[in-house]
């Protein structure tokens, strides 16, 4: 391929902060230019994935966030005509062909707006949530807002629809939940996971070295969960679950990476629980690939999902798993064959599917294994930067017909 080939794709995020759409965001920057597009990078707050985009020289732009909600009209309208000539200077000065965002919420509506002027560029939403419209807590104190922006945003989003080139879902419950949200039966939406870097799974670690420093004897069966603490996660339900399993389980101990609201109500329900010496609290950790292989199994006990990046990379470290029933965990998984899945909310459902993993190690390790050939197969990096540059370069095939389900990307 030579350089006159090459094209140029903007993927612009909220920020750079740890999370599944941020870690995909990275991986994507290092994956798509091996199809033949550059990666240029937009956030509206810095954050320690930066670093890692710096390494693989990536070019990171970062413009000033907003400070005026919809209710400041005037100084709220005059802030995203500067936003959008920030971005239309952005698409000239780096010959930008294609504009990807990655959960930017409401300024998803700003960025459709580059679709018209010129130098003429693809505009490309992704939605990676179930619950992805505006939602109470994100208004504070204007929560009576909630009707009137629920309504206007779905009008956008229909409006929209027609404006985007496409509209990239991560499961097909997301595709569904974006039909029912908004209400439209679009031709524009396309089912594309988002996938993993499988050359970086399972992560090669002085295994014994990584559990000594986590507290963790040879005899223990380390079960790790990674994700924000905040109530979709789940992480109430998993603390019941352990409750009803500290009794039968004595080597059994939990890691809990990552950091978040909740997770001081969390560290009191597990003292309170009398479970301080069965749960580690890790925080923000930098190194998730290594502390997968130091684990022993790995589970999800979320209430909604669009497709949680955290567990396909535990699939992609061979890890047995036990997750809930929701959205993309539902694709990603074959209950009884690459690992358990419970109903959400259910810690007695949690824990027993827990404890049959630890009565059947042999069990675990054969679904451990189907889960990570599953995830080679269906669920890389590399299959969905190949599938995304056949979008952007116009050769995915043609559209469902109305009504259809969308392109789907994924196993059956």
């Amino acid at each position: 391929m030579t350089a006159s080939d090459r094209r140029a794709v903007l993927l612009v995020t909220p920020n750079l902060e740890i999370g599944g759409a941020q870690e995909n965001l990275a991986t994507m920057a290092k994956y798509l230019p091996r199809t033949g597009f550059d990666v240029v990078v937009c956030t509206f707050e810095d954050g320690p994935l930066r670093d890692e985009l710096d390494a693989t020289g990536t070019p990171v732009v970062v413009l000033p966030g907003r400070r005026h909600g919809a209710l400041a009209l005037p100084a709220f309208a005059a802030e995203m005509a500067r936003r959008r000539r920030d971005l239309r200077r952005l698409v000239v000065a780096h010959g930008i062909d294609v504009v990807q965002t990655r959960g930017l919420g409401t300024l998803d509506f700003l960025v459709m707006t580059l679709r018209f002027g010129r130098p003429r560029v693809q505009v490309w939403w992704t939605i990676e949530n179930v619950r992805f419209m505006v939602r109470r807590e994100h208004l504070g104190r204007n929560a009576w807002l909630l009707g009137p922006k629920r309504a206007a945003h779905r009008a956008l989003y229909r409006l929209g629809t027609r404006i985007v080139n496409g509209v990239v879902v991560v499961s097909d419950e997301t595709a569904r939940a974006f039909a029912r949200s908004t209400r439209s039966r679009t031709r524009k939406v396309v089912v594309v996971p988002n996938g993993v870097d499988t050359e970086r799974y399972p992560a090669p670690v002085d295994r014994a070295r990584l559990r000594s420093e986590l507290g963790l004897r040879p005899s223990h069966h380390a079960m790790i969960m990674v994700g924000t603490f905040k109530r979709q996660k789940g992480h109430v339900h998993l603390v019941r679950a352990l409750e009803r399993l500290a009794p039968r389980f004595a080597d059994l101990r939990v890691l809990l990476a990552g950091d978040g609201e909740l997770r001081p109500e969390i560290e009191r329900l597990v003292r309170d629980a009398g479970l301080a010496d069965r749960v580690r609290f890790l925080g923000s950790r930098r190194d998730v690939p290594a502390l997968l292989a130091a684990s022993d199994s790995f589970v999800l006990p979320s209430l909604w999902e669009g497709l949680p990046i955290a567990l396909v990379e535990a699939m992609a470290s061979g890890l047995p798993v036990v997750a809930t029933a929701v959205s993309g965990t539902s694709q990603v998984m074959v209950d009884g064959t690459t690992g358990w899945l419970v109903e959400p909310g259910q810690p007695d459902a949690l824990a027993d599917a827990i404890a049959e993993l630890l009565r059947d190690p042999e069990r675990a390790r054969r679904m451990a294994a189907t889960g990570r050939e599953r995830v080679n197969r269906w669920f890389s990096a590399r299959r969905q930067a190949e599938h995304l540059a056949s979008l952007f370069a116009g050769t995915a095939g043609a559209a469902p017909a109305r009504g259809a389900l969308p392109v789907r990307a994924v196993a059956p």
